[in-house]
């Protein structure tokens, strides 16, 4: 099969591209509202992200990470989607089951590993203040945290553990929903 080939003139630069790359959001969504999901596609859409994929957790990932949840997993996928199926927004907005389907303990580590090898790049991690803090204590947070930037959500307003001074120039808080 030969390569097609394009004509272009003499110095001619391809126009710098826009939009960024793909945001995993980690979550329960048990209390996730409509306006909550508007404030996040809102923020996303300003921050120019292509694709946003959400992620719920399995109920047994997240007893393991002592993360209560009054709602079982497929209740908070139902949820979820209808509040996607709500929303309207210039970022494809993704619902990823895979955590559900394995119906067991599944790692971060190997949740982002699956998410990143089936996503374009550069990556982006959005994690809620208590996740963030739980997240900064596993071996392997020193090699995620260069490979993707951070953004915390000051949902449940617990200080921030001090590991992630270190990264300082790796993350940011924002701020959206539940009553923020």
């Amino acid at each position: 099969m030969a390569r097609e080939q394009i004509k272009v003139p003499f110095g001619y630069e391809p126009p710098a591209q826009t939009r960024k790359g793909t945001i995993f959001v980690f979550e329960t969504f048990e209390d996730w509202t409509e306006a909550d999901m508007q404030a996040f596609t809102a923020w996303a859409e300003e921050k120019k992200f292509v694709r946003a994929i959400f992620y719920p957790q399995h109920e047994e990932t997240l007893r393991r990470m002592d993360i209560a949840s009054k709602t079982p997993y497929h209740a908070r996928v139902k949820h979820l989607e209808s509040l996607l199926k709500q929303s309207n927004s210039t970022v494809q907005l993704d619902l990823d089951t895979w955590e559900g389907k394995r119906k067991k303990y599944t790692p971060m580590d190997t949740s982002l590993h699956f998410l990143t090898d089936k996503s374009p790049g550069p990556y982006f991690l959005c994690l809620s203040d208590r996740y963030a803090n739980l997240f900064v204590t596993y071996p392997s947070f020193k090699e995620w945290i260069k490979n993707l930037r951070l953004y915390i959500n000051e949902q449940f307003h617990v200080p921030l553990h001090g590991k992630l001074t270190e990264y300082a120039q790796r993350w940011e808080t924002v701020r959206f929903g539940n009553g923020s």
